[in-house]
């Protein structure tokens, strides 16, 4: 009986490792595709910062027809190449119940939490890839004219990904019939490359970075001396090796900076992994570090407070447990 209940749970437990593995190979890319923030400030899609820099207004670009209706029939075109897509004016609708969280966010803590639009944009949509259009819409004699540029980005790392353009093409017909006609040489091979960047992070996976700051409360600091399975090191060293354990590959760099902040980059992690309550989700940086470093910290009587910055950089602040 014991054997048959021992086979039982080795088979239920290749059987839900399976499905995990199946899971991340039919997961795909999701996709926002927005107006490029160059475009947005050119056109006058614009708003004042709160340090008094000008910055792209998607609210007041995608009350714009032709902006509409060039990120629509975008949207489905990628959709028809596989991607899953996320809507740009759905995520800012959402935004207005975000409020209270952005302010927490934007404001300056000793200057290290700060949260752009578009980082705000990826993580409340939780995108993969952001695409940025440049519509210019224009009168040809009887005719229109589009000139469109299109670049894609990582939103996790925000490093540059597949881009093309400038191309322009006329047409009587409608702003959709215009866009198809200018990406048509040029966007299957937009399309597999972001599908071949995306699969590729399956295996390397995502890439982003850990800020970590040590408030005055915290019973320890970053060179504190901490014992971890009978070694002693660093309390740095102890997030280091924990990162180190369960980043892909052990990827990272970067390291302490002081006794009271630490910063680490190019960490790799799982697209996919476990969340609370066991379930599988799609990871953030800061589910990341939840899957088990604020737990181990917890430990030495650490409280940690996240916040995250889009989907790839999560702050963490290290206190005392109240």
């Amino acid at each position: 009986m014991k054997r048959i209940l021992l086979f039982l749970l080795t088979l239920a437990c290749v059987f839900v490792a399976n499905a995990q593995n199946d899971g991340l190979k039919m997961q795909k890319p999701k996709v926002m595709v927005v107006p490029e923030e160059a475009y947005c400030i050119n056109s006058g899609y614009s708003k004042t910062a709160a340090d008094g820099t000008t910055i792209a207004d998607y609210r007041r670009a995608m009350l714009d027809e032709n902006v509409l209706d060039v990120i629509n029939s975008f949207e489905n075109i990628m959709a028809g190449y596989g991607f899953e897509l996320t809507n740009l004016q759905q995520t800012l609708d959402e935004l207005k119940e975000d409020e209270a969280l952005s302010n927490v966010l934007t404001a300056k803590d000793d200057g290290m939490v700060q949260e752009d639009d578009l980082d705000r944009l990826s993580r409340v949509a939780g995108a993969d890839i952001m695409v940025k259009v440049s519509p210019k819409v224009s009168n040809y004699g009887p005719e229109r004219m589009l000139e469109l540029r299109v670049s894609s980005i990582d939103c996790a790392s925000k490093k540059a990904l597949l881009a093309f353009g400038p191309v322009a093409k006329t047409s009587a017909g409608s702003v959709s019939m215009l866009l198809r006609a200018a990406v048509s040489d040029n966007i299957e091979t937009f399309a597999m490359g972001l599908n071949k960047y995306f699969e590729g992070l399956k295996t390397k996976g995502r890439e982003g970075t850990i800020y970590i700051k040590v408030a005055d409360t915290c019973p320890l600091n970053l060179e504190s001396t901490v014992k971890y399975k009978g070694e002693e090191g660093e309390l740095a060293d102890l997030i280091q090796l924990w990162v180190s354990e369960n980043a892909v590959g052990g990827a990272f760099t970067g390291g302490k900076s002081s006794r009271y902040s630490m910063k680490l980059d190019q960490v790799r992690i799982p697209l996919v992994g476990k969340a609370a309550f066991g379930r599988t989700k799609a990871l953030s940086m800061e589910d990341f570090v939840k899957t088990g470093l604020t737990a181990l910290l917890g430990r030495y009587d650490i409280s940690v407070s996240t916040h995250a910055v889009g989907i790839g950089k999560v702050y963490m602040t290290l206190g005392g447990e109240q």
